[in-house]
Protein backbone atom coordinates (compact mmCIF):
# COMPACT_ATOMS: atom_id res chain seq x y z
CA UNK A 1 0.00 0.00 0.00
CA UNK A 2 1.21 3.50 -0.84
CA UNK A 3 -0.09 6.86 0.32
CA UNK A 4 -0.26 9.54 -2.37
CA UNK A 5 -1.08 13.23 -2.16
CA UNK A 6 -3.85 14.80 -4.22
CA UNK A 7 -2.92 18.26 -5.52
CA UNK A 8 -5.14 21.33 -5.71
CA UNK A 9 -5.74 20.37 -9.35
CA UNK A 10 -7.00 16.93 -8.21
CA UNK A 11 -3.91 15.22 -9.59
CA UNK A 12 -1.94 12.46 -7.94
CA UNK A 13 1.33 10.80 -8.82
CA UNK A 14 1.18 7.04 -9.09
CA UNK A 15 4.44 5.43 -7.96
CA UNK A 16 6.58 4.09 -10.81
CA UNK A 17 6.56 0.57 -9.38
CA UNK A 18 2.76 0.48 -9.67
CA UNK A 19 2.85 1.73 -13.25
CA UNK A 20 5.45 -0.89 -14.16
CA UNK A 21 3.29 -3.68 -12.71
CA UNK A 22 0.39 -2.47 -14.87
CA UNK A 23 2.60 -2.06 -17.93
CA UNK A 24 1.77 1.65 -18.13
CA UNK A 25 4.17 4.25 -19.45
CA UNK A 26 4.31 8.03 -19.25
CA UNK A 27 1.52 9.65 -21.28
CA UNK A 28 -0.20 6.27 -21.61
CA UNK A 29 -3.90 5.76 -20.99
CA UNK A 30 -5.57 3.96 -18.12
CA UNK A 31 -9.14 3.14 -17.24
CA UNK A 32 -10.49 4.12 -13.81
CA UNK A 33 -13.43 2.16 -12.49
CA UNK A 34 -15.36 2.88 -9.31
CA UNK A 35 -16.13 -0.23 -7.28
CA UNK A 36 -18.13 0.58 -4.15
CA UNK A 37 -15.69 2.56 -1.98
CA UNK A 38 -12.54 2.17 -4.13
CA UNK A 39 -11.14 3.10 -7.51
CA UNK A 40 -9.50 0.47 -9.69
CA UNK A 41 -6.88 1.42 -12.30
CA UNK A 42 -6.52 -0.82 -15.34
CA UNK A 43 -4.21 -0.35 -18.31
CA UNK A 44 -6.04 0.62 -21.49
CA UNK A 45 -5.09 -1.62 -24.36
CA UNK A 46 -6.36 -0.70 -27.81
CA UNK A 47 -8.92 2.00 -28.40
CA UNK A 48 -11.74 3.13 -26.13
CA UNK A 49 -14.20 1.40 -28.45
CA UNK A 50 -12.27 -1.87 -28.10
CA UNK A 51 -12.32 -1.52 -24.30
CA UNK A 52 -16.08 -1.09 -24.03
CA UNK A 53 -17.16 -3.01 -27.12
CA UNK A 54 -18.05 -6.11 -25.14
CA UNK A 55 -20.62 -4.25 -23.08
CA UNK A 56 -21.81 -2.22 -26.05
CA UNK A 57 -21.53 -4.90 -28.74
CA UNK A 58 -25.11 -4.35 -29.91
CA UNK A 59 -24.59 -0.59 -30.18
CA UNK A 60 -21.16 -0.35 -31.82
CA UNK A 61 -20.75 -0.82 -35.56
CA UNK A 62 -18.05 -3.41 -36.30
CA UNK A 63 -16.38 -0.87 -38.61
CA UNK A 64 -15.55 1.27 -35.54
CA UNK A 65 -13.67 -1.45 -33.67
CA UNK A 66 -9.95 -0.76 -33.52
CA UNK A 67 -10.32 2.95 -34.31
CA UNK A 68 -9.29 5.75 -31.98
CA UNK A 69 -11.75 8.30 -30.64
CA UNK A 70 -10.11 10.88 -32.90
CA UNK A 71 -10.73 8.73 -36.00
CA UNK A 72 -14.34 8.10 -34.99
CA UNK A 73 -14.92 11.82 -34.34
CA UNK A 74 -13.41 12.69 -37.72
CA UNK A 75 -15.67 10.20 -39.52
CA UNK A 76 -18.72 11.45 -37.62
CA UNK A 77 -17.86 15.06 -38.49
CA UNK A 78 -17.45 14.22 -42.16
CA UNK A 79 -20.74 12.30 -42.21
CA UNK A 80 -22.58 15.17 -40.52
CA UNK A 81 -21.07 17.72 -42.89
CA UNK A 82 -22.25 15.62 -45.83
CA UNK A 83 -25.71 15.29 -44.26
CA UNK A 84 -26.00 19.08 -43.81
CA UNK A 85 -24.77 19.74 -47.35
CA UNK A 86 -27.48 17.43 -48.72
CA UNK A 87 -30.13 18.90 -46.44
CA UNK A 88 -29.42 22.42 -47.61
CA UNK A 89 -28.98 21.24 -51.21
CA UNK A 90 -25.35 22.22 -51.46
CA UNK A 91 -24.59 18.81 -53.01
CA UNK A 92 -26.67 16.08 -54.60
Amino acid sequence: MKIVTISSKRQMTIPRSYLEVLGLESYGKAILEKEKDKVVIRPMKGSVVDQVAGSLRGYVRPSLLGKSVEEINKEAGEAYTKYLAKKFKLIK
